[in-house]
């Protein structure tokens, strides 16, 4: 006896992005950390490429080369987050609106995720637990 008769066929559809994460707005990518930062420091100012090289080398305590700026920068254009004008034979990088609302998505979520542990981890001592309230409880 076949168990495969007893069972109705189901039509079945995949979720959407909307229902498995619960927002319509979320990014076509979700952000690595090297993107957040560079978003972060577009944000901060507009400058070029050697510069936000500097500046993730001192935030990554670590040399970011071309080979690994550039590709990012280029996606990060493709993807409407960051665009590119020339200023004194340089090229300058700007944030797009599209690039802040995907930062400040982005950093939402990381910090959702990631509070509990750097709390735990980092500011046991200087945040009270009545001060931040995580899940409804103290």
């Amino acid at each position: 006896m076949s168990v495969d008769r007893h069972i109705e066929e189901i039509a079945f559809t995949a979720p959407t992005k909307e229902e498995i994460f619960g927002r319509s707005n979320i990014s076509e990518i979700e952000l690595g950390l090297l993107q957040m930062q560079i978003l972060w420091i577009l944000k901060r100012q507009s400058t070029h490429g050697y510069e936000i090289m500097k500046m993730l080398s001192e935030l990554k305590n670590t040399k970011i080369t071309q080979g690994t700026l550039y590709p990012t920068m280029q996606r990060l254009e493709s993807l409407g987050y960051v665009k590119r004008r020339e200023e004194e034979r340089k090229i300058v990088y700007d944030i797009t609106a599209d690039g802040k609302a995907t930062l400040d998505n982005a950093c939402a979520s990381f910090t959702r995720t990631f509070f509990g542990i750097f709390h735990d981890y980092v500011c046991g001592k200087c945040v009270s637990r009545d001060l931040v309230n995580i899940g409804g409880k103290k």
